[in-house]
């Protein structure tokens, strides 16, 4: 299921070897330049890959699941956040008109809105273990490789299905998870 080959990479590259970075770093090439067409706060595209290789060892380092398709999803989502991060840090507004919000004008109790939902807890949590021992094989594999951070077409490799049976599965089980919020 898990490439080895690619799993002692991520983990010689989580303990410092640069020669893994530079090829985790370039199977990820065709990543970068996607980002670097896609955002307009790094104009020149040196710095845009210095910017990449920063986020690629932050996220490197707080990597714990050292999967793949764990890494490539987080330093997608990670990529996609530092530029929200440099706009907001390069382009902030500072601006003594705005209001700051208080408690008197919004009261928001985070306490209550989780104290809600308590005693529904583990009764949703018994409903979808129940659910997930019903399951036939393959549905069970797909449920734990998407829970696992992979992707629909990567999952239907390793489980040897074919996309369209995998969304079809994930299109049944969200109908179930709304029939049994629903119930609530």
């Amino acid at each position: 299921m898990v490439d080895t080959k690619q799993v002692q990479l991520i983990i010689r590259a989580q303990s410092g070897d640069e020669q893994a970075f530079e090829q985790i770093f370039m199977q990820f090439e065709g990543l970068v330049w996607k980002m670097y067409s896609q955002q307009r706060v790094r104009p020149q595209p040196n710095d845009w890959q210095q910017e990449c290789r920063v986020v690629l060892h932050k996220t490197l380092r707080l990597l714990r699941n050292q999967t793949w398709a764990a890494l490539t999803i987080y330093y997608q989502r990670s990529l996609q956040t530092h530029v929200v991060q440099i706009w907001r840090n390069e382009y902030r507004v500072f601006d003594v008109q705005v209001p700051i919000l208080k408690e008197t004008i919004a009261p928001y109790d985070a306490k209550q809105s989780i104290v809600k939902y308590e005693p529904m807890i583990n009764e949703w949590l018994t409903t979808i273990i129940e659910w997930y021992l019903t399951l036939p094989d393959k549905e069970r594999e797909l449920a734990y490789l998407l829970m696992q951070g992979y992707g629909i077409a990567e999952a239907a490799k390793v489980i040897k299905r074919s996309r369209s049976w995998c969304y079809g599965v994930r299109r049944k089980w969200q109908r179930f998870y709304h029939d049994e919020i629903r119930k609530h």
